[in-house]
């Protein structure tokens, strides 16, 4: 059986100009066509479904770079280990990777996850047990001691079991990736730096060497892991870029030269920027009020990102959006708020934002031969738009407006 999709405005996602009276052909999971096709050369007859998408827009499947699908909507720091019982975890986590997939999100990077459920959800999605996102998992994160995971007070005698593994030296930095990898991790986290509203690690703090850093990359290397580092400082951003991690997380206050790194190394910036943001719009109604997050220097840091950010799109530096959600200020089933801060505060145009979010989001996920555009070949995963993103971005954000499919099939459909 053969699906024809007839009549739709194409972003195919590579970043070429929308092409209307387009037409997909879908046979199984691959996409046989994609783009104009005259009548005369459209699949016919019984064995071939046709559906009219006159008025609405195909997109490919949108990409998150940056989830944490272990994070229930936290609204206190201790909901990421004393209050997070693994077996529910693991069951909210199902729930939350169902959700992403009805946003949109036929595919996503995790950054990390509370007694790496996240692994355990991978296998289930790819057998059929649970519907969700593709998936790159990244199991614990890995952390120096008083580094941004490592948060109880030591008195308590409580460590960081669930959320974060803690190594400190060359060698027990490679242990803690061999771990990792062992417990069937895709992405090796780090936190190198710290952040604003953790007074323990500053911002400015840079929790690891060089030589630490280095060792975790080259572990990694080794076993053809991607690394993903936290930072948002210069100094942890440039330490970051030495190392030549594949991706960096923030880096709100990265210098140029270390911007120059990142973009010489063919590296990712990952923003996160509508994190930023969502703590002042709704962080209030969870207690985290402008006497906190002032003095934290939130505002600061915001205006850096931007300004960084703005070097970064410039310096032609590839961006993925990943917008830290799983908070309770940063829920999840937002996370096309993320590409519309790409439109509105980095500059992006609609098209530039959604390639951003579908290939360069398949090249960090080093899948790009089988997602991330809409070409012959690859993977059927994509969204029917009810509208056209290029002229209003949010519309993305509206899950009511969109026809996700994943793999050939429709996992929602909107239109009859």
């Amino acid at each position: 059986m053969r699906l024809l999709l007839k009549n739709a405005r194409l972003i195919d996602g590579t970043g070429a100009p929308p092409r209307d009276e387009a037409c997909l052909v879908i046979e199984g999971e691959t996409l046989l066509h994609a783009g104009p096709l005259p009548p005369g050369d459209r699949p016919s007859g019984p064995d071939v479904r046709t559906i009219d998408l006159s008025g609405r827009t195909v997109i490919p499947g949108l990409i998150e770079g940056h989830i944490h699908l272990s994070y229930n909507n936290v609204k206190v720091i201790a909901d990421l280990d004393l209050n997070c019982q693994p077996e529910y975890t693991t069951l909210a986590s199902a729930k939350i990777a169902e959700q992403a997939l009805h946003c949109g999100y036929t595919a996503a990077r995790s950054a990390g996850s509370v007694h790496a459920v996240d692994v355990a959800l991978k296998r289930a999605i790819n057998e059929g047990m649970f519907p969700g996102p593709r998936l790159l998992a990244a199991g614990r994160d890995i952390c120096a001691t008083g580094g941004m995971a490592d948060w109880n007070p030591s008195y308590l005698k409580l460590g960081m079991e669930g959320l974060a593994l803690i190594a400190d030296g060359v060698e027990a930095c490679r242990a803690a990736v061999r771990r990792c990898v062992k417990d069937g991790a895709d992405v090796i986290k780090c936190y190198i730096g710290g952040d604003a509203l953790l007074p323990h690690t500053p911002i400015a703090d840079c929790t690891y060497t060089q030589a630490e850093v280095d060792a975790i990359v080259d572990e990694a290397r080794m076993r053809n892991r991607i690394v993903a580092a936290h930072v948002r400082g210069e100094r942890s951003s440039d330490v970051a870029a030495r190392a030549g991690v594949d991706s960096i997380e923030h880096a709100t206050y990265a210098s140029d030269d270390a911007l120059k790194r990142i973009r010489d190394g063919g590296m990712t910036l990952v923003p996160g920027l509508r994190y930023l943001y969502s703590i002042i719009e709704n962080g209030p109604k969870f207690g985290i009020t402008e006497a906190i997050w002032g003095p934290a220097g939130l505002l600061e840091e915001i205006e850096s990102a931007k300004q960084t950010y703005h070097r970064a799109r410039a310096m032609g530096i590839r961006m993925v959006p990943g917008g830290d959600f799983g908070f309770a200020w940063n829920p999840h089933g937002e996370y096309a708020k993320d590409i519309q801060v790409f439109v509105d505060v980095i500059g992006f145009t609609p098209l530039e934002a959604i390639t951003c979010a579908t290939r360069n989001g398949a090249e960090l996920m080093r899948m790009a031969d089988r997602i991330g555009t809409l070409e012959k070949g690859k993977l059927a995963d994509l969204v029917v738009v009810e509208g056209d993103p290029l002229r209003d971005i949010a519309v993305l954000q509206d899950r009511n407006r969109l026809s996700v499919m994943k793999g050939g099939t429709f996992v929602t459909q909107r239109f009859g």
